[in-house]
């Protein structure tokens, strides 16, 4: 049952920051870019409960980010999953309750994600003005998703702590 529970709500996160991402964001006049929300997502699963749920929450959110996308399916997912496994390998080795450390991690991902973008979108098709697409679209995305990350992150760590405590609480009743 706890498992059913944390797998239905880690889904309910994906979902609204999907929308959030591709609706709200999106469509909002005050900025030209979009922060990474679903990026945010994927490193703060990885960060906090390892390498196996952060490959996960990577592949749902590089599968929703293919479709929303319409690109082909994998595109988004590979790097997704990617950064969900190094995110994951970091759990042993920093803190995740501070936001410092998921800041500097998400703005290092957000700005490997913006050059992934660049050479198989652009690079490939002879796209070669790389300081443009960088002063213009990876700094902003990354500049944005970085001060959102430590509002998200913070919202996804209080969530994560009570269910840890809720398992906890049901796996002291069955001792």
């Amino acid at each position: 049952m706890k498992r059913v529970k944390r797998i239905f709500v880690t889904a309910l996160i994906i979902f609204a920051g999907f929308l959030l991402q591709f609706g709200l964001f999106a469509n909002s006049p005050i900025i030209d870019t979009v922060p990474n929300i679903l990026l945010i997502i994927t490193v703060a699963f990885g960060f906090m409960n390892g390498k196996t749920q952060g490959m996960a929450v990577g592949f749902a959110c590089g599968l929703l980010m293919d479709v929303a996308s319409m690109n082909a399916v994998g595109f988004h997912m590979v790097i997704f999953i990617l950064i969900g496994y190094v995110n994951g390998a970091l759990h042993h080795w920093l803190y995740s309750d501070y936001v410092l450390f998921p800041l500097l991690v998400t703005a290092f991902c957000s700005f490997l994600y913006g050059g992934y973008l660049y050479v198989f979108q652009f690079l490939i098709r002879n796209r070669l003005d790389f300081v443009y697409y960088l002063l213009h679209v990876i700094l902003p995305e990354v500049i944005y998703t970085t001060v959102l990350t430590s509002v998200v992150y913070q919202i996804i760590s209080s969530v994560n702590y009570r269910l840890e405590e809720a398992e906890r609480r049901s796996a002291a009743k069955f001792v």
